[in-house]
């Protein structure tokens, strides 16, 4: 087994496991205070007394599910979570049929690390190809707000 193969495969797993679960907890975080403060809002609304209760702390509950929402909106870490998740799994099971000399790895010679770090390598640009559109870009923003205006 070449060393260099698996470190590539072992390192690209551990990445992309490392993208998907920062991408997992900020989409989750997200969530949860869009649902928490929109279900608490309403009740400083009608109980709350007072200038603070009242109007400034249900504003700011508001203020903080619209920034949540478009940040989910904007940057999708759901979408990321799915697409790092997958290809850490691809590697994995790469990895695995390398190891344990199954289908296109069943063969006995040098060529199976070189298979290695092909595969991995094709998962790795495939990934980089699916996020790069997701990378929100100045047109694109112009043309959302745009879109907005009419």
């Amino acid at each position: 087994m070449s060393n260099d193969a698996l470190d590539l495969a072992n390192a690209s797993i551990q990445h992309f496991r490392s993208k998907a679960d920062h991408n997992k907890s900020e989409s989750l975080f997200c969530f949860s205070i869009i649902v928490l403060f929109s279900l608490i809002s309403p009740m400083f609304v009608m109980l709350g007394e007072g200038v603070i209760l009242g109007k400034i702390i249900p504003s700011l509950l508001s203020l903080f599910v619209a920034a949540s929402t478009a940040w989910l909106q904007l940057r999708r870490p759901q979408h990321l979570w799915s697409i790092y998740r997958d290809s850490q799994r691809r590697i994995e099971d790469i990895l695995c049929k390398y190891k344990f000399g199954i289908e296109e790895f069943s063969f006995d010679n040098n060529q199976r690390d070189t298979l290695l770090a092909d595969h991995t390598r094709a998962i790795i640009w495939e990934t980089h190809k699916k996020w790069l559109p997701l990378v929100p870009s100045s047109d694109s923003l112009e043309k959302k707000e745009n879109s907005n205006i009419d």
